[in-house]
């Protein structure tokens, strides 16, 4: 019996833009955090289903 899950939340909190580096010589903001951290998100679910999840479940993961 198949089962579609939608329950993986990932949450984190950015410091203040006075705190954060440069990146490619420019400030960064909140939103770039968060676009680097959905990057991240989206390699490690890539590699794991590349790796194992194939096996696990039946189509790829989205990261939404």
């Amino acid at each position: 019996m198949s089962k579609e899950r939608r329950d993986v939340k990932v949450a984190f909190t950015v410091h203040s833009a006075d705190n954060l580096p440069l990146k490619d010589g420019e400030q960064m903001y909140a939103d770039d955090v968060e676009v680097e951290v959905r990057e991240a998100v989206e390699r490690a679910v890539t590699e794991w289903y590349q790796r194992r999840g194939h096996h696990l479940v039946t189509y790829e993961p989205m990261v939404v």
